[in-house]
């Protein structure tokens, strides 16, 4: 069946080592032929029990190049974001930044004593995560103790109270899978929170026999880890599994891992990420020569809603800025900053902080600029919900509004270049396609979509969209199939 597969597949695709054959002069265009060449692949590729969607059209005419199924819905997967960004980058603009206060119903004495709350007003922030401070995850609650002390603060007669009332409280996206819960890719949504509300464990194998070495970044003990994940001979091969209860701070991790892999990553989500980040933020003050005499607490569980209007400024923290928030989404796929972007669009214009209120600001805005959204079905930011529903017209549609939009550049910048970076870094290698493809891939399970820009050996922009669902061939077969309909497309005019 593979080796069928592989003889099947390599006929399709381009031998380093053949002589070149001297092109032919044929009545179709390079257009038509780049049609031909796609229909010819998928018809005979190993999909039957799947369906393809493909459009591919002319950046600069709106011409179309090839169409399959382009008024069919497809489950995107992390093609979503591709709306989700584009919402962004144009209701808040590239400028755009968060604004975290740091508040206090209390006085500072003149020994330094602040006799009073700490109050943390969330903006929603999704920067306070080591993927905006060059992988380091202590610098910003560091410069945040600084802050406290360049305000001559030395000690804190109060709680830590974390303000996360800019979102309504829905931690996950509607329609998620409970099983995605513990993982970093179905981290819960606050208006505050800290590491993309996950903890990373690096596992560190140890004596032969004797639990693997589990060590938290951040350093906190806020989620309890049972370690039954057992360090075993380098002739035996890794295998585990890692877990958190549901509505719980307890996970474990069990299985064995082999002396011969070398020290690796992992992580587990958090519950009731706004308590998550102001115990942390307790943690590092105290480390750091602040004492904190009080408990950290989510405002739910504070006695009365806080009334900034009375209380002090101590500092605001300010997040980077939208066009390099909206890179850190797309180039990883990171879900959580989708969906706090989300959650930002209903907060900032429409009437609260809901995936809803945020749909709707995305709707309004799509039929503004007249993109083609029949039937277009947008149930979180991210993707990860199965319930999105999008067509390759409606993905085409957007991303010619993109093409068309002053931002463009940002834009186009925060997509992975195939080859190089984010999720496309080992796409179309060796390829001509390598370094000439911008574009949003998108995986859950029998899903594979990828969709955005290229360019062609003559520098012609082409928009496209690459959408499967229903497969369940490997998912490195569909990733062959969109490369190589990406590379017929960037040689077409050779």
């Amino acid at each position: 069946m593979i080796t069928g597969l592989v003889a099947l597949l390599g006929a399709c695709s381009y031998s380093h080592n053949a002589t070149p054959v001297k092109k032919m002069k044929l009545l179709r265009n390079q257009y038509d032929e780049a049609a031909y060449q796609i229909d010819t692949l998928l018809n005979n590729s190993p999909f039957d029990m799947a369906y393809w969607g493909v459009k591919v059209v002319r950046a600069t005419t709106g011409e179309v190049i090839y169409e399959r199924n382009t008024g069919k819905m497809f489950m995107p997967a992390s093609n979503m974001k591709l709306y989700t960004t584009a919402a962004a980058l144009c209701m808040l603009g590239p400028e755009y930044t968060y604004e975290t206060t740091f508040w206090t119903d209390g006085k500072i004495d003149e020994q330094g004593v602040l006799n009073g709350n700490l109050f943390v007003q969330g903006s929603a922030d999704p920067t306070w995560s080591w993927r905006f401070h060059d992988d380091n995850y202590d610098s910003l609650f560091i410069r945040f103790t600084d802050s406290l002390k360049a305000r001559g603060i030395k000690k804190i007669n109060g709680a830590i109270v974390g303000d996360d009332n800019i979102f309504e409280d829905e931690p996950l996206g509607y329609g998620w899978s409970w099983d995605d819960e513990p993982y970093y890719y179905g981290a819960q949504i606050s208006g505050l929170s800290f590491n993309e509300n996950y903890i990373d464990h690096k596992i560190v194998p140890t004596k032969i026999g004797e639990p693997v070495e589990i060590i938290p970044y951040p350093d906190t003990d806020y989620l309890t880890v049972e370690d039954s994940l057992i360090t075993v001979g380098p002739d035996s091969a890794t295998k585990y599994n890692n877990w958190r209860k549901r509505a719980k701070n307890e996970g474990w991790y069990k299985g064995v891992w082999s002396q011969a892999d070398s020290i690796d990553w992992d992580a587990l989500t958090v519950e009731n990420p706004t308590l998550f980040t102001v115990y942390v933020l307790k943690q590092y003050l105290e480390r750091n020569g602040i004492v904190v005499t009080g408990d950290p607490v989510d405002v739910d569980d504070w006695m009365a809603t806080p009334d900034y209007e009375q209380y002090t400024p101590i500092f605001t923290h300010t997040s980077h800025p939208m066009w390099d928030i909206i890179e850190k989404v797309n180039k990883p796929s990171q879900n959580f900053i989708a969906e706090t972007l989300q959650r930002t669009l209903g907060a900032e214009f429409g009437e609260k902080g809901t995936d809803r209120e945020g749909i709707k600001v995305q709707m309004a805005l799509y039929d503004s600029l007249g993109m083609y959204t029949r039937n277009l079905t947008i149930r979180d930011g991210s993707g990860l919900s199965r319930l999105d529903l999008v067509s390759p017209n409606t993905t085409v549609s957007l991303l010619q509004m993109m093409w068309d939009h002053p931002d463009r550049d940002l834009f186009i910048m925060s997509l992975p270049q195939a080859g190089v970076d984010g999720t496309t870094k080992t796409r179309m290698k060796g390829m001509p396609a390598a370094g000439r493809v911008r574009a949003k891939t998108g995986y859950v399970s029998y899903v594979r979509s990828l969709s955005g820009y290229l360019w062609t050996m003559q520098e012609e922009p082409i928009i496209f969209s690459l959408m499967v669902n229903h497969y369940t061939v490997p998912t490195s077969w569909a990733n062959y199939l969109q490369d190589q309909i990406c590379n017929i497309l960037v040689t077409m005019d050779e």
